[in-house]
């Protein structure tokens, strides 16, 4: 089959680092070609994160591989779906939101109970009352949470519509994808939750964890970005290394 509709460069060297060190593999070469044919920036991300897996050990490796790594996730996906399906959930601007109709009904925001005060950290004693708040508080909470799970429900499908892109031929039969789908997910999120200061240093993360979600990202990517392919070998190739145990 043809991916996307386009056969892939016929030199994968194409646009790849000049110099060849081993951990420069054909696969690499293949993933950082496709990637620049796909969107050149995240050909430099990907490039930029095997020199610092392999190459360059720096401050900060951890977070900046991640980094990478979500960037590549998240612009891929919206390379290839676009405005299909869903969009951004502004967290920040709707806590903020959230945050000042709290505040203009005159609830504290020290964890104390109103005409209580009680410490909401505190056990509470079975006789506690409930607390009523206005109408205007709980409808704002209230679609602060359906549109929660509503985008992340959007982030599902455009995941989904991510790989029917990819490997169209499972356009008709989605529920082939969903591991796939599932695996991504678990991926994008390792990774996600070591982009943020967390106080933690490279020190703190375990090596051979990093090296092995990484290469799992990786054989994802290649295996998108492989001319003709069984798909579901494929599929059972990568669940099979994600099962497996990791050091």
């Amino acid at each position: 089959m043809e991916l996307n509709g386009k056969q892939p460069e016929a030199n994968p060297e194409k646009n790849t680092p000049s110099t060849e060190p081993p951990h420069w593999t054909n696969t690499r070469r293949k993933i950082h070609s496709w990637l620049d044919e796909e969107a050149p920036s995240l050909a430099e991300l990907y490039e930029s994160a095997v020199c610092l897996m392999f190459e360059i050990h720096i401050p900060s490796r951890v977070k900046l591989v991640s980094h990478c790594v979500r960037e590549i996730c998240n612009q891929l996906v919206a390379v290839k779906v676009g405005k299909k399906s869903g969009g951004r959930f502004d967290y920040v601007k709707r806590i903020n939101q959230l945050t000042k109709i709290w505040d203009g009904k005159g609830f504290p925001i020290d964890g104390i109970f109103p005409e209580s005060g009680i410490n909401f950290q505190a056990s509470l004693p079975s006789s506690s009352p409930d607390i009523s708040i206005p109408h205007v508080v709980f409808f704002e909470i209230a679609n602060l949470i359906k549109d929660h799970i509503e985008t992340s429900s959007q982030i599902d499908e455009r995941v989904m519509l991510f790989f029917v892109e990819c490997v169209p031929e499972n356009k008709s039969s989605q529920n082939s994808l969903l591991p796939l789908v599932k695996q991504w997910k678990n991926i994008t999120d390792w990774f996600f939750s070591k982009v943020h200061v967390n106080g933690k240093l490279d020190v703190n993360y375990d090596e051979q964890s990093l090296l092995y979600h990484f290469e799992l990202f990786e054989h994802v990517l290649s295996t998108l970005a492989q001319t003709f392919y069984s798909t579901t070998d494929e599929i059972d190739d990568i669940l099979e290394q994600a099962n497996s145990p990791t050091a």
